[in-house]
């Protein structure tokens, strides 16, 4: 073949390319369609990335929630459901063998008033001789929960929580199951919120 006619070719491939890349910069990737995708684009993972809110409920299914005090300048009745719904279950579930945890473990989010209760309480116990070396225990576990009272203007609330109680002796796998309410009351002391009392109701 003609040395012309190859560089002819040369030539017009070249040319071909590089109106080819002309297109592509000016007419594709500045378009209104090509800009409108990648707005859409650069907002998409920012609302992806948002966290919802988190939906306060009052059933069993919050039991794995970690109690933390409320220091929150406003507290609605969602957040001491869900602190009252934890409470009920801790303070609920011991054994002879614990030694009173579950009311130890408890008074960080107790009033002055309960903080004494509870000294009182686990120093009576601790003073009786023991009945029996069997294993005793019980666990509770919350299924639903109700606000009887919420001022924020006193600073005192009543919250109602029905729990299912697994009663053990001797051992863990002879279990009976009875159901029992708890009406966990609130006061706000020095700017947060404590429980003030927690009183087991009849069977």
């Amino acid at each position: 073949m003609d040395r012309r006619y190859i560089g002819v070719i040369i030539i017009i491939l070249g040319l071909v390319i590089i109106a080819g890349i002309i297109y592509v910069i000016f007419f594709l990737k500045f378009s209104p369609a090509s800009q409108t995708a990648l707005e859409e684009q650069a907002v998409t993972p920012v609302a992806l990335t948002q966290t919802p809110e988190p939906i306060a409920t009052t059933t069993a299914e919050q039991t794995t929630v970690r109690i933390s005090p409320i220091k929150k300048t406003e507290v609605d009745q969602e957040d001491l459901v869900r602190i009252a719904t934890a409470f009920s279950e801790r303070f609920g579930s011991f054994s002879n063998q614990s030694d009173y945890g579950n009311v130890r473990d408890l008074k960080i989010f107790m009033s002055t008033k309960m903080q004494n209760w509870a000294d009182s309480y686990i120093s009576q116990a601790r003073a009786k001789p023991a009945a029996s070396a069997i294993y005793y225990g019980i666990t509770t576990k919350a299924i639903a929960s109700a606000v009887r009272q919420f001022s924020s203007e006193t600073g005192q609330a009543e919250i109602f929580v029905k729990t299912q109680r697994r009663e053990a002796s001797g051992t863990t796998a002879n279990a009976t199951t009875f159901y029992q309410d708890i009406v966990i009351k609130f006061v706000r002391e020095r700017g947060v919120w404590k429980v003030d009392s927690a009183l087991w109701q009849k069977r």
